[in-house]
């Protein structure tokens, strides 16, 4: 069984402008939800359960879930504050028994074979986690991710820098050993803090996939995904 955990707590600040009155997970796209179509492309690429992470607009959250709770595995999870992504994930996983899981932003797409990130992390070799990266032809929003000859994310760039580059895309398979020394309910940022001690570690590896992205998180990308999906 492969479990996802699927950040879907976000106050959706940039996209305020185009959707104030619900979380951006459920961002609609044609009759349905950028939600249910993030579960249904995950669950046919091998994803067997969801825990949804939620914060912002939970009660919204949980309604529009029901009728979706026959065609997928879901468990909710509700912070009991802002917990930030990496409080958020380390929570979900103590609230459902979790040791290793897959995890993603409730606002990326990520169109692409997954089996690189279902197989079990190589403990062995000091593998605690391992994040999806994407080639883009402009990484200036996003920050570059370098990756050294033998998988391991060796740092991250800082945002504005332009050009073609490799990034993260929001989707890893982490142990819950990455959490050490925090407990849940503690707030933290999973990119901010916990990527940059791992990768300095040695035990954040990166696999490449060749397929779409898209962070809805900004209109302009929510709305071409609803003109290539709605």
């Amino acid at each position: 069984m492969t479990t996802c955990v699927i950040l879907a707590g976000g106050l959706g600040t940039r996209l305020r402008p185009v959707l104030a009155d619900r979380p951006k997970c459920l961002a609609p796209v044609g009759q349905t939800t950028f939600l249910a179509l993030q579960m249904q492309a995950l669950a046919e690429r091998g994803a067997t359960r969801f825990v949804l992470s939620l914060g912002h607009l939970a009660p919204l959250v949980l309604q529009e879930i029901e009728p979706l709770r026959a065609q997928f595995g879901i468990e909710a999870v509700v912070e009991p504050q802002a917990l930030g992504t990496g409080g958020a994930v380390l929570y979900a996983m103590a609230e459902c028994g979790l040791e290793e899981c897959l995890a993603t932003n409730g606002d990326t797409w990520l169109d692409a074979d997954l089996a690189a990130l279902l197989a079990p992390l190589q403990r062995t070799r000091g593998e605690l986690m391992r994040m999806a990266v994407v080639p883009v032809d402009d990484a200036s929003r996003y920050g570059a991710v370098r990756v050294g000859a033998d998988g391991r994310v060796a740092g991250f760039a800082a945002r504005g820098e332009a050009g073609p580059a490799t990034i993260n895309a929001g989707l890893y398979r982490l142990h819950r050993q990455v959490f050490e020394g925090r407990s849940p309910g503690q707030a933290f940022s999973l990119e901010a803090e916990v990527l940059p001690a791992l990768a300095a570690a040695g035990s954040l590896f990166a696999s490449r996939l060749d397929g779409v992205f898209i962070d809805i998180g900004v209109p302009d990308d929510y709305k071409r995904f609803c003109v290539q999906h709605g």
